[in-house]
């Protein structure tokens, strides 16, 4: 068996060393005897139609303007399709906020995402920094957020969890994330 990951941006998109996030993914296949290629998936280049799952993490708001627009037509259908199919996909930071609706930055242009996760995400006057632990439907996730976009999951979007310590998708309503099929956004 084999386990293709396409990383999405990788250049552009990994402000918080996300590489450590594909190299896990990497390494918790290969503990399970399954060989894991990693193909970086940058701007203008084709979404691999046989990734089996996709990673795509953070970047400042200069960089998420060129994935925007990258995002737009054929590239963001063609990982809307996969998901759809069946492939898994986390997202992290700015890649979560650009797999929704929108992301509303601070005094620039509303950034178009492509719909994947029901959310709309604005750039917020605080930055949430600190641990962070989740209730979710696989048990108790602990991580770390360092966030100032506010997320907000429209009606019927499932969270990926509860926030019991922490902040979350905008500090508010408790929820942290946003799941839909295999595809996971935090």
């Amino acid at each position: 068996m084999k386990l293709k990951i396409a990383w999405l941006y990788g250049s552009k998109m990994n402000i918080y060393g996300d590489r450590g996030n594909v190299i896990v993914l990497e390494r918790r296949a290969r503990w399970r005897g399954i060989e894991a290629e990693t193909v970086e998936v940058g701007i203008g280049e084709p979404v691999p139609a046989d990734a089996d799952v996709f990673f795509f993490g953070g970047g400042q708001d200069q960089e998420q303007v060129a994935v925007s627009k990258d995002l737009r037509g054929a590239k963001g259908e063609a990982i809307k399709a996969a998901v759809e199919d069946g492939a898994a996909l986390l997202s992290v930071c700015g890649g979560y906020q650009l797999l929704g609706h929108e992301y509303r930055p601070h005094a620039a242009d509303v950034l178009p995402g492509i719909g994947l996760f029901d959310v709309v995400s604005t750039a917020g006057p605080e930055r949430f920094i600190g641990n962070v632990v989740i209730e979710s439907r696989w048990g108790e996730i602990v991580g770390f957020e360092n966030h100032s976009g506010l997320t907000t999951l429209n009606p019927g979007q499932e969270p990926m969890g509860r926030v019991k310590v922490g902040r979350g998708n905008n500090g508010k309503d408790g929820t942290e994330g946003a799941v839909y099929k295999h595809a996971v956004g935090c």
